[in-house]
């Protein structure tokens, strides 16, 4: 198999595994754009996984396709151990309360017609457990993200773009979720701002519980909330562990040439980046970095490189890795 063996899936129990996800849309004069390539990995309870990489990478088009939004071309999902795949169209959209997602822009995501109080407690009314979220339950999360009940008949338009996510945060939690996907949500907002939502997230997982997946372009945010980081380049996989294996000793080059952007990193930048990234409706053969990668030999333009492992957490998918594979028995 191209891509993650199983062998560095890690053992024990995951509350989410992702096996050879392939994610394809139509493109012109019916061609097929690859955005997500036979990724795998897998995410504990508890843990937040961080998504990185350039835009156009397929970080949030992965991330969705865990809750089938859209549903995979090819490859599995499983969720607490059940293939999201085989389920109905209704055991599905019952599944999905344990999986809520936090979007990007979070001004369109929220319904511009209905109040704070409509928005957050919709979903409670719909699943039928207001008898456990009770008014003054559903008050005090509102009070917890930030937002002071007293507003809660206002409409979104009436706030702030990082009011608006605390409203939006407010509203995946009010079905208890165990796991939260964060596509770039402190993107769109002021950097003062962007640091009150990611101490609210924080704060929050663990108050209840959560299991996170945290897409970002922004380095310095993924390392400072991700247990684990994956790192995409063009649809695939080109690195994955721990997150201060991936920060303290990244071996391939383009995981490199991202880190040499962040201020302090201790990274040189070879010039790795400087390319065009290739189009996802026609991705180079062989490696997919190797049209922007100044280590690239001609196996590089042939073959997709296995994964080969270099810590106890720490996996990468190149043929020169700038680092030394181990073998961890």
């Amino acid at each position: 198999m191209v891509g993650i063996g199983q062998e560095s899936l890690r053992e024990g129990e995951s509350l989410i595994r992702v096996e050879n996800l392939v994610v394809e849309f139509p493109g012109p004069r019916g061609s097929k754009l690859q955005a997500v390539s036979d990724v795998s990995f897998d995410v504990m309870a508890g843990e937040t996984l961080g998504i990185v990489g350039e835009s156009g990478c397929g970080k949030s088009t992965t991330a969705k396709a865990v809750i089938r939004m859209p549903p995979p071309t090819s490859g599995t999902v499983r969720y607490d151990d059940e293939d999201l795949a085989a389920l109905t169209k209704e055991e599905l959209r019952s599944r999905r309360t344990d999986l809520q997602m936090i979007f990007q822009d979070p001004i369109s995501a929220l319904n511009p017609r209905r109040s704070v109080w409509d928005i957050i407690s919709e979903g409670v009314e719909i699943w039928g457990t207001h008898g456990v979220w009770t008014d003054a339950r559903l008050t005090e999360l509102i009070s917890s993200v930030g937002i002071d009940p007293q507003y809660r008949d206002r409409k979104p338009f009436q706030f702030s773009g990082g009011q608006c996510q605390r409203i939006s945060i407010a509203r995946a939690l009010a079905l208890d979720p165990k796991v939260l996907i964060c596509d770039e949500p402190v993107s769109a907002l002021d950097v003062s701002v962007q640091a009150q939502i990611l101490n609210l997230l924080d704060d929050l997982k663990t108050e209840h519980d959560l299991t996170m997946l945290f897409i970002s372009h922004d380095l310095a945010v993924v390392r400072n909330v991700s247990d684990r980081v994956l790192v995409m380049y063009l649809g695939r996989v080109a690195e994955v562990g721990d997150a201060d294996a991936i920060f303290d000793n990244p071996v391939h080059p383009y995981t490199q040439a991202l880190l040499s952007a962040v201020p302090g990193s201790g990274i040189d930048n070879d010039g790795s980046l400087s390319g065009e990234l290739p189009s996802p409706l026609d991705p180079p053969t062989g490696c997919r970095f190797h049209t922007r990668c100044s280590h690239a030999t001609d196996v590089c333009k042939t073959t997709v490189p296995e994964f080969r492992q270099f810590g106890k957490d720490h996996w990468a998918a190149c043929h020169n890795p700038q680092g030394t594979p181990v073998d961890i028995t």
